[in-house]
């Protein structure tokens, strides 16, 4: 358990920094914990401790949608298998189709498609009356939220003289609220509420105590956030103006399975406008996610750097010189049948189409084979001992 104090001594202490991204994904977040259980365990041999957390690792976590509920969960100390556990329970729980008896195709479309009160009650009795300044945390955390009022994205810091975060004298003499009041189990909400899938959050109090309307950070370009963390980490407004360097600042961005949705061009002729937001969305957010990885690697060194596409292949030469801004890592896996037959994972049609859907619980048989088999592709290498902590 740190204090404020504590925590802003571990986030201003000198030396290389570790930020650790987890993409937005439904369900599919799951996925990611194969990821994070190969990390975990490569500390634990590293540092001969069988009790190490990600957390006592990395110094910045963050998460959109149900990255943030999982990065939370992290950096309030959890070690993997315990996120692991409560995230399957959660999941059970929460990805229930509402059932509007009576509503044709067309009204059930008008509807989100999970109830919210059950995601809700899951988060206050996971999360209590914890605060963003409680002292359970035990590194920084950032939670992506898209206000949906003000078309802006918002990523909720716990860091200490960042802006927004302390209360604050207006020149009436009273205090406008900083962030530091939000409860966690309302950030998440936010955080969480996919248009389609869950209802906006509203908070009827915030820094200039007015009501706020927000939605899933993923409707924003931070499904995948390592860019905006890399901005928290690093720009003057959040206060930690951490120094850019390969062999200064760690990234590592971790993925909840990709892949592309398509139409045939016989089809799109005859789209109605309906059927083209279901396909642009998740392009549009698909496009996002790309453009991250690309500028990343174009500012980074990165032992798992892949083929962007068949035109840019991986990134070169890089923007900051052959050295490089920063040390990248990014892990994440393709949907697609050769992708994971190259992890011995094979599936039907009819399953593969649910492992890629964001909310369908029958697809956890699948998704946790999956999920046993991605952390093969992470190596001790990818984590230089100059990184290690003090």
């Amino acid at each position: 358990m740190l204090t404020a104090t504590e925590l802003g001594k571990r986030l201003s202490h000198p030396g290389p920094k570790r930020l650790l991204a987890l993409d937005g994904g439904g369900i599919r977040g799951v996925i990611s914990l194969g990821y994070l259980e190969a990390l975990e365990q490569i500390l634990r041999e590293r540092f001969r401790r069988d009790d190490y957390r990600l957390a006592d690792y990395f110094d910045l976590i963050g998460g959109t949608s149900t990255g943030s509920l999982i990065a939370t969960l992290l950096a309030l100390g959890w070690s993997v298998a315990e996120v692991k556990r409560a995230y399957l329970e959660l999941a059970e729980d929460v990805f229930k189709p509402n059932h509007y008896w009576g509503l044709g195709p067309v009204g059930r479309a008008l509807h989100s498609r999970f109830a919210s009160k059950p995601l809700e009650a899951v988060l206050r009795r996971t999360f209590g009356e914890r605060t963003l300044d409680t002292a359970d945390l035990r590194t920084g955390l950032m939670v992506v939220t898209k206000r949906i009022d003000t078309a802006s994205v918002w990523p909720i810091v716990n860091l200490p003289g960042s802006a927004y975060f302390d209360d604050r004298p207006r020149e009436d003499g009273t205090l406008a609220r900083g962030n530091r009041h939000f409860k966690l189990w309302e950030i998440l909400r936010a955080s969480t509420a996919a248009p389609t899938y869950f209802r906006p959050e509203r908070i009827e109090e915030v820094a200039v105590l007015q009501p706020a309307g927000f939605v899933d950070g993923a409707v924003s370009s931070h499904n995948n956030p390592a860019l905006l963390l890399l901005m928290v980490a690093t720009l003057q407004g959040f206060g930690l103006k951490w120094p850019l360097g390969s062999d200064r600042l760690l990234l590592c961005s971790v993925g909840t399975g990709l892949y592309k949705r398509t139409a045939p061009v016989e089809a799109v002729e005859r789209f109605s406008n309906l059927a083209w937001a279901r396909l642009l969305v998740p392009q549009l957010v698909g496009d996002s996610m790309e453009l991250v990885d690309t500028l990343l690697q174009w500012l980074s060194v990165s032992p798992t750097a892949h083929a962007i596409d068949k035109t840019i292949g991986t990134v070169e030469p890089k923007l900051g010189g052959p050295h490089g801004l920063l040390h990248f890592l990014r892990y994440n896996i393709a949907l697609q049948p050769d992708e994971l037959a190259a992890i011995g994972v094979e599936l039907r049609t009819r399953q593969m189409l649910a492992l890629q859907d964001m909310g369908n619980v029958d697809a956890i048989p699948h998704l946790l084979e999956v999920t046993s088999r991605v952390g093969q592709s992470v190596s001790a290498g990818h984590l230089p001992p100059a990184f290690d902590p003090l």
